[in-house]
């Protein structure tokens, strides 16, 4: 007789189990409601397999009607930038006032050749980079393409002249040229005796600038100069001894060479002059023409666009393939740069087909019966694959009616293909588990009555966690979530519509023995059985259920015992494992977890271990956790071979600390009224540390004051007087570059739309660094209108960046918020199906130390904290939760000790929940050789979520609950269970006499160590 169990796992009776509690009962009123309804539904299924497929496809093709409203949202500030932020609706205003005018191109010149180096000696200040810089102009202006402007527009001619930002210059300028015969460089325009540019009009030129601009960019100046001896340094030393404050005026625009963003990493010698500079920068502007186009969810140029790209394609953007021998080059162009951006994700589309592959076979492997010509179910398999190719489709359809497509959608084929399967393996294994004696259509409608109300749990945790998702201020965010509810949604109701009556039809094929796929080869004779039901069993064990796979209480006539009951359960499981396999090997995973890997587990020693172990490594992951970085860069969605990282090294290396523009505005109000204002937006940039005043901060209004007005003008003109005399200032050939920096409104009345003051960043790293330069300026330009008594937004600093550090400013907040909710809703669902507390409790504890343990090595792994990693987060807390509920589930329906109901549970759903991991690990495992930044984060964060779902599922959460687990639920008395069979088969019973009264399905006995263990739980 065995020893009588410890104090802390005693076993439960019939006679001394707890009454059921109203969570209880209220879980068992939605438990019966849900076997009810899905027995009917799998009354139809089973009843009409064509008819019911027929339908399905009927009820996508209508749902996919709505992709006539599919448009895609590319633009930036409309995905990741709140949309009722104030700094999105200042950057909005400052585009209506200031259009874009240009689309600037970059090129990097670095030195090239034996014995030069970027970071020695002169550098890229060398004549053969000069020569190479006119090289790539003369290309740019010979550059021609054919192209319509807009798709009604006949095509035309478009090249650099007509397509170049144009700036105003004075007349002399356009064509002024230094005489050969003098041998000096141009340090400034040619002046008049009064030092002004002279009276004449000024005319329109494009706008270039670089270190041409030395030799008005023309190179027989620069030849004859390195004809006569003098270096590169010779010319730009002279150029700036004769400058005005450090200031280069171009001899071809008139506009300032500003120094540091021409040159990069310029190394000074004695006296302060230069010696060399590691890169030389040359640019110039294309006109903005942009108009919005619905279908491609962002602004169109075509004929800009194709022209750039034909640049590209003309230089070579892999520095490897050019032909360039003087200077090695590295650009960044518009269009080029935007096509390198793309063919991240659009590169990696192949991942999608890899990872379909991948689980297709996996289904069909699973799926099979045995290796034979009829055992095999390779077609069912493909059906699972247009299951989930239906729910995609479901999702497009529905979603296009309810968010934009962006570029984070394109992780939901992977998240049906991993998540969605698992619904697959529920309906199939509940299928195979029915008894054989019966009709198909009683067949189906037992296996969706067990398996339907297994797959709601765990479609509605992930539906919540994505419904919590859509609610997020970040657009991108919430429209994702928006869409993958609707994809398991989708997923959900054709696995227990579509999915369900391919099973049948496949049951049908294996009855009648005909060969998979080719259904028309008979393999065997066909086997009569009672009922007309298959032969052939499924693979319980091999098709074990996905993360829902948890049996639902028979709405029959069940053992009279508890014990009974549990000794069924496992029998059935055993009998079924023990028949699997055929040819293709036999499954003893059960047996090796009641065997093995229970014990093993469960001895006191182990569970010492595990909980310190685990409890330990959360703490260690949870430490690292709060060093989580955030950050969101442009250079992490551009392929990692890609020339264009080195572009942004460059970049970045040499010119970060030069920073980002900024300016800061004042709109609506009348200069001769408010002549300090622009002043003092002015003071409070200067006063700013982020403000890089080295770079300057450029005024028109100051400029105006101290040449044009003394100070006693300064307030005792009139208003007229003021206006006048600003108007002829701005108007002046010498001044013309700064109307770019005013927007009249009735110019006679001195009445100004917007103004603006314009300076540059310092360089800034981290996200603590841009947060704060951008609401520090903020703050001290908005205390101007305060303290000015201006109304509301008409004083403000904005910058294009500000519409990515936006984002880094609710992150935060909203990753709390929307983890937190996701968590919470799951917690109320477990409570609601497990319907217990306590182990609704420990369930979330084990959810949220896989989120801490996720958060804590993407810390280590490189992963920051920014909306594309928040969305996954949120993704794997509805993963994460379906490990651990269904154990959870399966232990409050077993009685004895707590070891033996764990090791029950474990014996039940553990294949299940290895299998649901394993389909998950499938479908994004392809996607760690990704060179997309979007993929390479999901694979990150979801590789964690199955390696910590399956770990806190399988081990963790066992452990405790064989420790403080409570008592198990009680089930069912025989006048229920007759309650709950007669309802079940309420209106058929007349129809179909099997469906009386459901009976248990036939199974071998038990061997080994789950036959002692039933026997155990039994005593």
């Amino acid at each position: 007789m065995p020893a009588a169990p410890a104090a802390d796992s005693k076993p439960q009776s019939g006679t001394d189990a707890p009454k059921r509690g109203c969570l209880s009962r209220a879980s068992r009123c939605v438990d019966g409601t849900m076997q009810s309804g899905f027995y009917h539904l799998g009354l139809l299924v089973g009843g009409n397999p064509w008819l019911t497929i027929l339908f399905s496809v009927l009820f996508i093709g209508v749902c996919l009607a709505g992709v006539t409203q599919y448009n895609v949202e590319n633009e930036g500030e409309k995905l990741w930038v709140p949309p009722n932020s104030i700094g999105l609706k200042q950057l909005r205003s400052v585009r209506d006032l200031f259009p874009a005018s240009a689309r600037t191109s970059s090129f990097y010149f670095l030195p090239k050749g034996a014995g030069t180096s970027p970071d020695s000696g002169v550098g890229a200040l060398n004549w053969e980079v000069v020569e190479t810089m006119f090289e790539v102009e003369e290309i740019v202006r010979s550059i021609s393409v054919e192209e319509k402007y807009k798709p009604e527009d006949a095509s035309q001619t478009w090249n650099f002249a007509n397509l170049c930002q144009k700036v105003d210059v004075p007349a002399f300028l356009a064509s002024a040229q230094r005489p050969p015969e003098t041998n000096q460089a141009s340090a400034g325009p040619p002046s008049t005796p009064g030092g002004s540019f002279g009276p004449s009009a000024p005319v329109s030129t494009c706008y270039v600038t670089g270190l041409t601009d030395l030799w008005a960019g023309n190179k027989t100046l620069a030849m004859l100069d390195r004809a006569s001896g003098r270096t590169v340094v010779d010319v730009l030393n002279t150029a700036l001894r004769t400058s005005t404050n450090g200031t280069i005026l171009s001899p071809r625009t008139g506009r300032p060479i500003i120094f540091n963003t021409t040159f990069g990493g310029v190394r000074f010698g004695s006296g302060g002059n230069v010696t060399g500079a590691a890169v030389a920068l040359f640019s110039f502007q294309l006109e903005n023409r942009d108009y919005r186009d619905p279908a491609a969810g962002t602004d169109v140029d075509p004929p800009a666009e194709k022209w750039e790209l034909e640049l590209a394609s003309t230089l070579k953007v892999d520095p490897q393939e050019q032909t360039f021998t003087g200077a090695k080059l590295l650009f960044g162009i518009p269009e080029s740069d935007s096509k390198e951006r793309s063919s991240a994700i659009t590169g990696d589309i192949a991942f999608v087909g890899a990872s379909i592959m991948l689980i297709l076979v996996f289904l069909a492997v699973q799926l099979r019966v045995d290796c034979s010509c009829v055992g095999s179910r390779i077609g069912l398999a493909l059906a699972g694959g247009l299951t989930v190719g239906m729910s995609l489709g479901f999702a497009y359809g529905i979603g296009s009616l309810m968010a934009p497509y962006t570029t984070v959608h394109a992780i939901l084929p992977f998240i049906l293909a991993g998540i969605g399967v698992d619904d697959l393996f529920v309906v199939t294994n509940e299928f195979a588990l029915t008894d054989k004696t019966k009709s198909r259509r009683v067949r189906m409608a037992e296996a969706l009555k067990h398996a339907g109300p297994s797959i709601t749990v765990t479609t509605l945790t992930d539906f919540l966690a994505f419904f919590i998702g859509s609610t997020t201020v970040l657009p991108a965010f919430s429209a994702f979530c928006q869409w993958a509810g609707m994809a398991i949604l989708g997923v959900y109701l054709l696995a227990c519509t579509f999915f369900a009556a391919c099973v049948v039809i496949d049951s049908i094929r294996q009855e009648a023995g005909r060969a998979d796929i080719c259904c028309c080869v008979t393999c065997r004779d066909p086997e009569a059985t009672e009922g007309g039901a298959d032969t052939v069993a499924a693979n319980p064990a091999s098709v074990a259920t996905g993360k829902g796979g948890t049996p639902a209480v028979d709405g029959a006539a069940v053992p009279a015992s508890k014990s009974e009951v549990d000794s069924a359960d496992s029998s059935k499981s055993a009998a079924s494992t023990k028949s699997s396999g055929g040819c293709c090997g036999e499954d003893a995973t059960r047996e090796c977890i009641v065997n093995c890997y229970g014990p093993a587990i469960l001895n006191p020693f182990s569970k010492v271990a595990v909980v310190v172990a685990f409890l330990g490594f959360a703490g260690a992951t949870g430490w690292a956790s709060q060093y989580t970085s955030q950050e969101f860069r442009e250079e992490w969605f551009i392929p990692a071979a890609s020339p264009l990282q080195e572009q942004v090294q460059v970049r970045d290396k040499y010119f970060g600390e030069n920073g980002v523009p900024v300016s800061g505005y004042a709109v609506n109000f009348t200069l001769g009224n408010n002549r300090n204002l622009l002043l003092d937006v002015e003071s409070a940039m200067r006063a700013n540390k982020w403000i890089n005043t080295e770079l300057g901060v450029t005024s028109w209004y100051r400029e105006f004051v101290e040449s044009e007005i003394n100070a006693t003008e300064f307030t005792e003109l009139s208003n007229e007087e003021f206006h006048s005399r600003a108007r002829s200032w701005l108007a002046s050939p010498a001044n013309v570059r700064f109307n770019s920096s005013l927007v009249w409104g009735d110019a006679s009345k001195g009445y100004v739309r917007a103004a603006r003051v314009s300076a540059f960043y310092v360089g800034t790293s981290t996200a603590e660094q841009k947060i704060a330069a951008m609401t520090t300026l903020r703050d001290d330009v908005t205390a101007v209108e305060k303290a000015r008594g201006r109304p509301a937004d008409t004083v403000f600093a904005s910058s294009f960046v500000y519409s990515n550090w936006e984002q880094l400013v609710v992150i935060p907040s909203e990753a709390i918020q929307n983890i937190g909710l996701a968590i919470a809703a799951c917690f109320v669902v477990v409570l609601i199906f497990i319907a217990h507390p306590t182990t609704a409790i420990l369930v979330t504890l084990a959810v949220a130390l896989v989120l801490v343990d996720i958060l804590g090595v993407c810390t280590w792994w490189d992963v920051s904290l920014n909306g594309v990693s928040v969305v996954n987060l949120t993704l794997a807390i509805g993963l994460s939760v379906d490990y651990s509920a269904h154990i959870a589930h399966a232990f409050m329906h077993k009685h004895g000790t707590r070891n033996e109901r764990v090791t029950l549970a474990l014996s039940e759903m553990g294949v299940s929940v290895i299998n649901g991991g394993a389909s998950t690990f499938l479908a994004v495992v392809v996607l760690a050789a990704s060179n997309s930044y979007i993929f390479t984060v999901f694979f990150k964060v979801f590789f964690l979520s199955v390696v910590f779902g399956l770990a806190h599922g399988l081990v963790f959460l066992p452990v405790v609950l064989s420790i403080i687990g409570p008592d198990a639920h009680e089930d069912f008395t025989p006048q229920e269970e007759q309650e709950a069979a007669e309802s079940a088969t309420v209106g058929t019973a007349k129809s179909d006499a099997e469906m009386a009264r459901v009976k248990p399905a036939t199974s071998t006995a038990p061997q080994g160590g789950m036959k002692s263990l039933q026997s155990r739980s039994a005593q």
